[in-house]
């Protein structure tokens, strides 16, 4: 099956995509900020977690990018 940019792209795009991921982030960070100082486990478990979620945008971000990436590799 063909990964199509413009379809995620679209996704990426959504209003409500957007807001559920920004609502995950917001959920882990405020994790991180509100722990107790012995919840060290808690904050690396909250803080990978945001990483995680920052990687996929990244990647889907990348997939989306890849017809203009395609595009202007023909120009040089």
């Amino acid at each position: 099956m063909e990964i199509k940019e413009e379809t995620i792209r679209n996704i990426i795009n959504d209003d409500s995509f957007i807001m559920v991921m920004d609502d995950i982030i917001k959920l882990h960070t405020d994790m991180i900020l509100n722990s107790d100082i012995d919840e060290k486990e808690t904050r690396e478990i909250a803080y990978i977690k945001v990483k995680v979620v920052h990687e996929i945008l990244s990647h889907l971000q990348s997939i989306a990018d890849g017809d203009k990436i395609k595009k202007a590799k023909w120009k040089i």
